[in-house]
This record gives structure tokens, sequence and C-alpha cells, in this order.
């Protein structure tokens, strides 16, 4: 009876787990958005925002709020980035500042800390859904880049400065805090060994994407390492140091302007456009060319003032889908083959090349400047090691776990040894689901173009294929900044958002 007892107190902690991790612990999260995104590609922005009020409204025990659950600060990031798109900046603010705040209580706790459960047990009745969503370093870098724009939507253009000014400390403290979440990380997954040793020798992470049932998912793998490449050392977000660069040559700073567009163009050293912003600062700056430069022209007008900035947010960002991964477990007296669910990365094409900008009797064009895909994948690839050793540890100890509770329950009573095997094993389908969770309300790349104020302050937007659109600019704005939204070829789902900015 004490087995028995056991077997009920691990299924009471898997319903505790359940009731706190988050509704992605039973669906996956990029399955729980098909709605809300196929809405967001199709224009019907009020149909994704009304998805995504249901998701965070008040808590009560009848509806699926997901407020004080793990998942709520990836739905708020959502929401932030939604109602930015469609101009309520101050609930836009709102919903990041609380995605901000979760972020920091998430940090300050233990790295993994499954409600003061034990680890077997934890592990036994979970899978990595139940831990709270803590965002990508893409997230993080992001979520002021936002933030800044709605500031500026709503009128506050000291808001939008000091915002930008932050741009660079919070990439350097991304740096810093994840990799010392990824080595807490390790660690975290070497203690779960030690404490669970049956389990953990029943298995090899090492060998798991090497066996000839996961060659497809292998395949996989090996595409995302391909786009990884695409990325940026450091988890750096080229858009975001260009945005902080451009903040501070706005103030006339252009000592600390020169410092972004450094390291712009260290990140994308044959892109021409970085390539002209960091000579263009280096000769405001007062400091010497290098000779390698000496052929590039610097822009023909003062970065950020008396000018207008587009930028095109093209296309839907990666995201990841529910994929299969069969991981043999070994151990004595029992072996077996578990198919678990596994999260792999999921890219989507671009709808447009570029943006063609008409302003007066001169056109000018977008440059790439940040690949969300390759950000992203670069953070998958290299977190995968940890994720394997974690997912494969984690199906050990349920697989022990279900062994023994079904031997217990045998002992006891035959029929409630059948009744365990076979709840115990509805259990572990209910709870097979990937964590698929991440912000998907964000573009493919993004594109910046920069020119001189138009005297008419009017501008024709030509993205390639489509109608052109027509902008005009505020009368009062000594500059403007132009976010243009395109997430599918879909004409309704082109939008676009002017801010002025009156100051210099």
């Amino acid at each position: 009876m004490n087995r028995l007892r056991c077997v009920v107190l691990c299924c009471l902690a898997g319903l505790t787990l359940l009731g706190g991790g988050g509704c992605s612990v039973l669906v996956n999260a990029h399955r729980q958005k098909e709605p809300m995104m196929t809405d967001y590609l199709t224009g019907r922005r009020d149909e994704a925002m009304a998805f995504l009020d249901e998701k965070l409204k008040e808590p009560h025990w009848y509806n699926s709020s997901v407020i004080g659950s793990g998942d709520e600060i990836m739905w708020r990031l959502e929401a932030g980035a939604l109602t930015f798109l469609t101009g309520e900046d101050e609930r836009s603010i709102a919903h990041f500042r609380r995605a901000e705040e979760l972020i920091a209580d998430f940090d300050a706790r233990a790295v993994v800390n499954m409600r003061e459960i034990g680890a077997e047990s934890a592990v036994l009745v979970t899978n990595p859904n139940a831990l709270p969503y803590r965002g990508f370093c893409r997230d993080r870098v992001l979520l002021p880049v936002f933030r800044a724009l709605a500031y500026l939507g709503r009128g506050d253009e000291e808001g939008f400065r000091v915002e930008l000014f932050r741009l660079r400390e919070n990439q350097d403290r991304v740096m810093t805090d994840y990799r010392d979440f990824f080595q807490k990380e390790e660690q975290a997954v070497a203690e779960a060994q030690r404490q669970n040793t049956v389990a953990a020798s029943g298995i090899n992470s090492g060998k798991i994407l090497t066996d000839s049932r996961n060659q497809a998912l292998a395949e996989q793998v090996k595409k995302t390492g391909e786009v990884a490449h695409r990325g940026y050392a450091d988890f750096l977000n080229p858009f975001a140091i260009f945005l902080s660069g451009y903040g501070y040559a706005r103030d006339g700073d252009y000592q600390n302007a020169v410092v972004d567009f450094e390291r712009l163009y260290r990140a994308l050293p044959e892109n021409p456009l970085a390539r002209q912003y960091y000579v263009t600062a280096l000769r405001l700056a007062g400091h010497a060319v290098p000779d390698e430069f000496k052929e590039v022209k610097s822009l023909d007008f003062a970065i950020g003032r008396d000018a207008v900035l587009v930028i095109f947010a093209n296309g839907r960002g990666p995201a990841f889908r529910q994929f299969p991964l069969y991981i043999p477990v070994i151990f004595p007296g029992y072996a077996t083959v578990a198919a678990v669910a596994w999260p792999v990365c999921e890219y989507y094409s671009a709808p447009f090349q570029t943006l063609r900008i008409t302003a007066g009797a001169r056109e000018y064009e977008t440059v790439s400047i940040a690949d969300m895909d390759g950000i992203l994948a670069r953070e998958y690839t290299e977190r995968l090691p940890g994720m394997i050793t974690r997912i494969a540890l984690s199906t050990a100890v349920k697989e022990v776990g279900a062994y023994f509770a079904t031997r217990a329950a045998a002992d006891a009573d035959s029929l409630a040894g059948v009744a365990t095997a076979i709840g115990l094993a509805a259990y572990k389908v209910a709870v097979n689901t990937a964590d698929t969770r991440c912000w998907e309300i964000l573009p493919r790349e993004f594109q910046v173009v920069q020119f001189p104020m138009p005297a008419e302050r009017k501008l024709v937007l030509k993205p390639d294929g489509a109608a052109p659109v027509s902008v005009d600019l505020p009368p009062d704005a000594r500059s403007a900044i132009v976010y243009v939204n395109a997430p599918s070829r879909t004409a309704a789902a082109f939008t676009f958002r002017v801010f002025g900015l009156k100051s210099q």
C-alpha cells in the first residue's frame, strides 16, 4: 500500500504542476496560436486581438486565462507586438512592462524550480513546458525596441530617447545573463542526473540524434544549423544596435554612435549600409577612416536629423513545430524506445524581397539588417545539447517511474497493476507535448533605409509585386520614422505607422 500511496502522490504532484505550468503543458503553444496567426497574417487584427484578450483576461476557474501561469510572458509579448501594430500604444507599453517584470522575477529565482516537488517525481509527471517561459535572447533584445516605438507613438519623444539609450546596455546584459543561464542549466541537468542514477544510466543522449529512427529529425536539426550561420555572435541583434546608434547620432553624441555602428559593421562586415553608417559616424566624430573604407561614401545628410527612417518588418518570423524524437531507454529488467514530442524550427518565406520608397524625385530601397531566422536558429543550436540531455533524462525518469509504479501496484493487486499501467500510459501521452513556446508576431527580417525629409512630405511605398501605398508625413515633424509591417502578401496585412519627431 505504501507504493500505491506513492503513485497517488505522484499523480497529485502532476496535477499541481499542470495547474500552474500553463496551458502549453497539454496543447503545444504553436498549435494554440494557429487561429490567432491566421487572423494576423490575413489582416484580421481585431480578431487576433480578441484571441489574445481572451488569454489575458482576469483569471477565474471557468476560463482559460494564462495570467499567473508559466506561459504569461509569451502571451504578453504577442499582445505587446499586436497592440503596437494597431496603434494601441498605452496597452502595448503595459504588456511589455508586465513581460519585463515577469522576466526579472523568473531570473531572480533558481534556474530550475519545479515548485518544490522532488526532482524525480517532478520530471516523472511533467514536461519542459511546466517550467516558466523566460524568453529567448531575441525576445529580451526586441522588447525595449518595440516599447521605444510605442513611446514615440503616444508622442513621448523623451521616453523613446531613453529606451534607445538602454538598448546597448540591454544587449550586453542579455549576453551576460544568458551565458550564466546556460552554465546553471548544465549544472541543474548534472544534478538531476546525479539524483536519478538508475534513469540516467539507461540513456545515451550523445547518440540519440545518430539513431536511425531519428534520421528525419537529424536532417531538420542540420537545416537549422545551416540557418544558424546567418545569426550573429553573442546573441547580437543588429537592428537593435542600429537603433542605438541612430539614437546617439540624433543626440549629436557621435563618439557613442561610432561604438554602435562599429559593432554593427563587425556583425555585418559585407553589408553596404553597415559600412556606410560606420564611416559616416567615424567622420562625424572626427576619427580617421581606415584605408579599407576610403571608397565608402558617407551619408549626405545628418543621421536622424531632418530625415526619414523607414523600418520594413518583412515576413513572418520563425516558430517551432512539434516533431517526433525516439529515445531508447534501457535499465536492468526493462528496455523500450519512447517516442517524445520535440520542437524543431519552422521557417517561412519572405513575402517581399525589398521595399522601394519614392520621396520627391528620388527613389530609395531598404536593406536587410537583421535576419530573425538566423538569430533564433543560433540560440536553438547552442542550447540543443542541453535540451536533448534534459528531455532524455526526463523520458527515462518517466519510464523508470512508470515501470516501478506499475510493479508496486501489481504486487498489491493484479487489477490495480493493470489500471495503473493504463493510467500512466494515458498520462504520458497527455503530457507528451513539445515546448514550442516563442514570440511569433515578429518579422522574418528587419530592413531599413534612411533619406532626407522630402519637401512635400509625401512618400510612396512600393513593395515588389504589390500595389504602391501613399504615406503622408506630419507637417510639423522635423524627422520621421515609418514602420512598415508586411507579414504576408495579403493586402490587408500590409500596414504602416508614421511617427513624427519634432525635436532634433
